[in-house]
């Protein structure tokens, strides 16, 4: 290698930051959101001690209104399937509780019914404590496990999410129309332990922050841009005004009829780009030098019942389409279910080493 090829190369850490701020790093960068302790182990054909994610823990911890509630920060996926994978990123997520009737579903953690659509139950809701000093003493040795090149990032809820789920989509819409108040005051209550949590975050060794806040269904948003305007974004915007460093909107679906407000929240990047949701052509001429680009590998086709050649062939398309200018980071289309295929995930790895050098 010349040493002006050197000079150029990047850590992987600076690749994610620069592509984050919308630059031409040396390579596309590579990363997922969160993979399934299942599929991790049969990556690298062993079992798995370190906290990480499984079926059981996906949604955070589900409680009751009046129950104590905790939050359990876990690693998004364990070094070591890292750096087999050769990932540029790795995370901590650090979900708020949920205030739902739960239950199990094939292993997996599912929800029955929101629980946070009356007042009464509201105002028996006990947040865990945002400034808890175990929390962050847990976290820190979750980031000591992380460390090294890799970009280091926060997976958390913003809060509509969250309040989403603790109402769900009925008992959501019903006070929608009933009692908007109490939508905008669960909001809030999320809203203002997420503010906090924000905060302290920044403090810590991490490089950047991923929120996951679906509010879109495949073929369109689940509200409409009034309520998004008027309920959503006054709150959200005092969240995301206590991240002060580059930071991801993540919402499933399509919404492109929210982005131009969703802009406001001032975020760095949008993923998952769901395969079917938005027209990707049109997402990279309209926002592509707004937003960092983020995803777009299919997890229920591709990943899961496509061959090494399809995922190949879709690595390649991706980073030719997306890539070009920068500002793309190529990354799962949701998160990474037990049930991809570890041949595929490994080819991915295989493909995005093969065509991410195109600057």
């Amino acid at each position: 290698m010349h040493v002006a090829e050197m000079e150029l190369k990047m850590n992987s850490r600076g690749r994610v930051l620069t592509a984050l701020k919308r630059g031409i790093p040396d390579a596309v960068p590579y990363m997922y959101n969160t993979m399934d302790k299942e599929l991790q182990e049969k990556i690298i054909g062993k079992e798995i001690s370190l906290p990480t994610e499984t079926g059981m823990n996906s949604l955070g911890y589900l409680s009751r209104p009046g129950d104590e509630a905790y939050v359990s920060p876990i690693l998004t996926l364990v070094p070591e399937v890292a750096d087999l994978l050769g990932l540029d990123a790795i995370g901590i997520k650090i979900f708020p509780p949920l205030f739902v009737d739960g239950g199990i579903r094939d292993g997996r953690a599912m929800i029955k019914k929101g629980l946070l659509n009356t007042r009464e139950a509201l105002e028996k809701c006990k947040m865990p404590d945002p400034d808890d000093d175990k929390l962050y003493k847990s976290i820190e040795k979750l980031l000591d496990v992380c460390a090294g090149d890799r970009a280091i990032y926060a997976k958390i809820r913003l809060g509509a999410s969250s309040t989403l789920m603790s109402m769900d989509m009925m008992g959501f819409s019903y006070n929608l129309h009933d009692d908007p108040e109490l939508v905008s005051e669960v909001l809030m209550m999320y809203c203002s332990w997420s503010q906090k949590i924000c905060r302290n975050l920044c403090e810590m060794g991490f490089d950047f922050i991923w929120c996951f806040d679906d509010i879109a269904f495949k073929t369109a948003p689940m509200f409409s841009p009034d309520v998004l305007n008027n309920i959503f974004l006054p709150i959200l915007m005092k969240t995301t005004s206590s991240i002060n460093k580059p930071w991801v909107f993540h919402s499933d679906g399509n919404v492109i009829p929210f982005l131009d407000d969703l802009l406001k929240l001032d975020m760095d990047g949008l993923h998952p780009l769901e395969p079917g949701a938005m027209d990707l052509d049109s997402l990279k001429s309209k926002y592509g030098s707004k937003l960092c680009l983020i995803g777009n590998i299919d997890i229920d086709k591709t990943l899961t019942r496509g061959t090494i050649q399809d995922v190949d062939n879709e690595v390649r398309e991706r980073i030719c389409l997306l890539g070009k200018g920068g500002g793309y980071i190529i990354s799962d289309s949701n998160s990474v279910p037990a049930y991809c295929k570890a041949e595929n995930v490994i080819a991915m790895s295989n493909a995005v080493s093969k065509y991410r050098y195109i600057y």
